[in-house]
C-alpha cells in the first residue's frame, strides 16, 4: 500500500541507534499499519511483541503492563513479585536490555491525560515515563520499541531531547496521489487510465488528502453489492459530496476564505463511514472537549476557514469565549500535541489550517458550541 520508501528509513533507524520509535497522527491514517509492517523489515528482533492499548479498557496501570510483558517475554512473575512496582520496573528493563526483541505499544494516547491548569499529554501512571526514561537512559539496550499515539506526550517529548540518538519521531500524514491509486487497485478496484471511473477515484483521494481508512472504507463500499466495483455507479450517488468539497477548496483558492456554512459530510455519508471514520474521529473529539474545552472551542471555530489561514485569525475566535491570550496559545499547542492542526508557511507567513476529515467534524461540532455556554 505504498509508504516502501518510508519504511526502509525506519528500519534503518531502528536498527541503528535508536531505541524509541513515535509514529503519530490522526486516527486512521495508518500508524498501526505502517509499525506492522517496519516489523516486517526488523526480523533479526524475533516475533514482534505487541501491546494494543485501546483494547484494554482499564484505567492505565504500569504493574500490570509490566507483568503482562515478563510474562510474554518467558520470565515468571509470583503473586509477591506483582505487587513490587520497582521490582518489575526493574524487571522488564533488563529483560528488553539483554535480548533482542521488538516490542509495539498501539494507541499510546489512552494512557495519557491534560487539562488547561496542569498541561497537556501526560502520563497516566508515572511508571510508563519510568519505564521510557530508563530505557533511554541505559548504557546498552538490545530490544527496540516503536509506539503509536495521536498525541505527542509532553513529557516524554521533553526528556527525549537529552536523548536524541536513542529516539525518534514520525508524523504520518495521507497517502501520496499514486499511493492512494495503489490502495484502490490492491482492493480490487483499477479502472483504466483515462476512464471516468479512474477520474473519480483519483478526486475521492484527493478530497480525503490521501486518507487510508477512509479512502479503505469507500473502496470497500464500492467492490461489494450493490456496486460490485462499478466506480460510476458509486460516484452517481455520493459523488455531490466530494464536489462540495471541491467548490469549497475552489471558492478558497478564489480568495472566499471563509465557509462558516459549509456542510462537509466527508466523515458521514455513507453507514460504513459513520461506522469507521466518524466513530474513530469523534472519539478524538470527545477526549478533547473533555480534557481541553479552549483547544475543542478553537477547533471547531476555525473549522470555518477552508484554507490556511494566519495563526491570529484563528485566535481571534477566542475573545468572544472571554480566553486569555495565553490560554488562547496553550489551547493551539494543545492541538498541535494531537496533529488536529497542520502548519505551513504560504507567502511567507506561518499559517493554519484542518485536514479535510477534521474540518468535516469540527464544521458539525460547531453548530453545537453554543451547548458548552
Amino acid at each position: 500500500m505504498g509508504r516502501e520508501g518510508l519504511v526502509a528509513e525506519l528500519a534503518a533507524q531502528v536498527q541503528g541507534t535508536c531505541r524509541l520509535l513515535i509514529i503519530t497522527g490522526i486516527a486512521g491514517v495508518g500508524k498501526t499499519a505502517l509499525a506492522e509492517r517496519l516489523s516486517l523489515d526488523l526480523a533479526p528482533f524475533g516475533v514482534l511483541l505487541q501491546e494494543t492499548v485501546e483494547a484494554q479498557g482499564q484505567v492505565p496501570d504500569f504493574g500490570s503492563f509490566a507483568v503482562r510483558m515478563l510474562e510474554k517475554l518467558g520470565e515468571a512473575v509470583t503473586h509477591t513479585d506483582r505487587t513490587d512496582r520497582p521490582q518489575l520496573l526493574a524487571r522488564l528493563v533488563q529483560a528488553l536490555q539483554t535480548r533482542r526483541q521488538l516490542l509495539l505499544i498501539d494507541s499510546l494516547e489512552e494512557w495519557l491525560q491534560g487539562n488547561e491548569q496542569e498541561g497537556w499529554s501526560e502520563f497516566k501512571d508515572q511508571g510508563f515515563l519510568q519505564f521510557l526514561q530508563q530505557v533511554l537512559a541505559a548504557d546498552s539496550f538490545q530490544s527496540r520499541i516503536i509506539l503509536t499515539s495521536q498525541e505527542l506526550p509532553s513529557q516524554l517529548l521533553a526528556l527525549g531531547t537529552r536523548y536524541r540518538n536513542h529516539w525518534a519521531t514520525q508524523l504520518l500524514t495521507g497517502l501520496l496521489a499514486p499511493e492512494q491509486l495503489a490502495l484502490f487497485e490492491k482492493t480490487g478496484l483499477a479502472p483504466s487510465p483515462y476512464t471516468e471511473g479512474y477520474a473519480y477515484l483519483v478526486r475521492m483521494g484527493h478530497a480525503y488528502e490521501g486518507h487510508p481508512l477512509a479512502l479503505r472504507v469507500i473502496a470497500g463500499e464500492i467492490g461489494s453489492r450493490p456496486y460490485f466495483g462499478d466506480v460510476t455507479a458509486y460516484w452517481q450517488r455520493y459523488g455531490h459530496e466530494i464536489e462540495t468539497v471541491e467548490s469549497a477548496i475552489a471558492a478558497a483558492a478564489a480568495g472566499q476564505a471563509v465557509g462558516a456554512d459549509d456542510r462537509w459530510q466527508l466523515d458521514r455519508f455513507t453507514q460504513a463511514l459513520r461506522r469507521n471514520v466518524r466513530q474513530r474521529l469523534e472519539q478524538t473529539f470527545q477526549r478533547l472537549r473533555q480534557e481541553a474545552k479552549f483547544a475543542y472551542i478553537l477547533l471547531c471555530e476555525a473549522a470555518v476557514y477552508r484554507c490556511a489561514v494566519p495563526e491570529d485569525w484563528w485566535l481571534s475566535h477566542l475573545e468572544y469565549w472571554d480566553c486569555t491570550p495565553e490560554k488562547g496559545l496553550l489551547a493551539l499547542d494543545a492541538l498541535r500535541d494531537r496533529f488536529l492542526v497542520e502548519e505551513a508557511i504560504e507567502s511567507e507567513r506561518y499559517t493554519l489550517r484542518q485536514h479535510g476529515l477534521i474540518r468535516s467534524v469540527a464544521l458539525e461540532h460547531f453548530q453545537h458550541l453554543d451547548e458548552l455556554v
